[in-house]
């Protein structure tokens, strides 16, 4: 879940997603029990407290640290993509008067099945589906088109989670944790600062010659959803791609304004503090937790073959005042602490790593979000000391706990 808080509150034992009235926030719950109530996302002016958050009175909105996607090790190669971009590929290759049976047969897909079928593709079927395709078009853009002409309703849950957020902020959280659900070739993160936010993706799989096609797919799909979200195109927008200027570069110019860079380390949507505030039109407190629930459910299949998703899970279990050591987190994954550090090793992360990122949002929504003294506070994150814990506050932010405290956003 994107900005997940656990508040604490009361346990529950049924599946369950509620609307918590005090504050506006969605609040959306674990379907098993002795879970705690969690705070989806902070609205903007809350004049009212929620005790069962822990919220105070006139609550601004603040941009949290978001979870970073889980990675799932490139040597898996389990990658699967939604049927429903090889339907929308018909469709194109049926407007550009292609023999789309033709191309689909490349691949061993016909499309009785296909429109039936809702089992994701391999690897091993979309790289002949993508030669196919481009070849019989001549269009070495033709993943552009492909991204461009997908509805919202096209991404699911993914898309309804972006559109229905609060703000573009919210929206880019959504993507980046939920990005799985519909292409799993790609691990996404998202970070926001003072300064703006980056969504960026890496690969997950070597996607051969097929590789401009998928990622050009993905970025087009992300500029509609992103355009759909707020109405128009946002100023404040730079692409970077990690591939030579092609000489069809202008294609990529569908919305403006947008700064573009190529021959760049990674692929990455960089956006301006300004242009994450943006409102979403579709903005629905509800919707946005109910679709991002549906997104959680979707994910699970996914989350089992990353242990960062495993580990980030049983964190965001710990009880208030105390984490698991690597030893029970391990056990808990069923490896040993040394097959989980060398896992986690392969995805680019570390246990301390994901543990620093929990304390990190939890520290910033209690201090900014609660009237528990500094101490108190520290005790919650499991720190004994809390001069260590304010020489930890002052590294991650660069302030002092009592200077977060008087800043209405970090």
């Amino acid at each position: 879940m994107a900005n997940v808080l656990d508040m604490g509150g009361s346990p529950c034992n049924a599946p369950c997603s509620k609307h918590c009235a005090g504050h506006g926030a969605s609040v959306v719950a674990k379907d098993r029990g002795n879970h705690r109530w969690r705070c989806q996302t902070v609205v903007i002016n809350c004049q009212t407290p929620c005790l069962r958050h822990g919220l105070r009175e006139n609550t601004k909105q603040v941009f949290l640290p978001t979870t970073p996607m889980p990675a799932t090790p490139p040597m898996q190669s389990l990658a699967v993509v939604h049927p429903v971009y090889a339907r929308l590929l018909r469709m194109l290759l049926q407007k550009a008067e292609v023999d789309s049976d033709r191309v689909l047969a490349s691949a061993q897909l016909a499309w009785d099945t296909l429109q039936r079928d809702g089992a994701g593709l391999p690897r091993d079927t979309v790289i002949p589906l993508v030669r196919a395709a481009m070849a019989a078009t001549g269009k070495p853009w033709l993943g552009l088109d492909l991204g461009w002409q997908a509805p919202v309703s096209a991404h699911g849950p993914l898309g309804y989670a972006a559109v229905t957020a609060p703000d573009l902020h919210h929206a880019l959280a959504a993507l980046a944790r939920f990005g799985a659900v519909r292409d799993d070739s790609f691990a996404w993160t998202y970070q926001a600062t003072a300064q703006g936010g980056v969504l960026q993706a890496t690969a997950r799989l070597d996607w051969g010659d097929a590789r401009t096609f998928v990622m050009d797919t993905v970025i087009a799909a992300f500029m509609r959803v992103i355009e759909s979200a707020l109405g128009q195109w946002p100023c404040g927008v730079r692409l970077e791609l990690p591939v030579p200027k092609p000489p069809w570069a202008s294609q990529y110019l569908r919305v403006q304004p947008l700064e573009l860079l190529f021959d760049q380390p990674s692929l990455r949507f960089c956006f301006s503090a300004r242009t994450l505030a943006l409102p979403c039109i579709g903005a629905d407190a509800h919707a946005h937790a109910n679709a991002c629930h549906e997104c959680e459910l979707a994910l699970r299949p996914i989350a089992q073959r990353s242990y960062r998703e495993q580990v980030n899970r049983v964190l965001e279990d710990a009880a208030t005042g105390r984490y698991p050591q690597l030893t029970e987190v391990a056990a808990q994954c069923g490896v040993s602490s040394r097959t989980l550090m060398r896992q986690l090793q392969h995805e680019g992360t570390s246990f301390q790593q994901l543990l620093d990122t929990h304390r990190k949002v939890r520290a910033l929504a209690l201090l900014q979000h609660s009237t528990h003294t500094v101490e108190e506070i520290a005790a919650q994150l499991g720190y004994v000391d809390t001069s260590n814990f304010s020489r930890t506050v002052r590294r991650w932010f660069g302030v002092s706990p009592k200077a977060m405290r008087q800043t209405p956003s970090a």
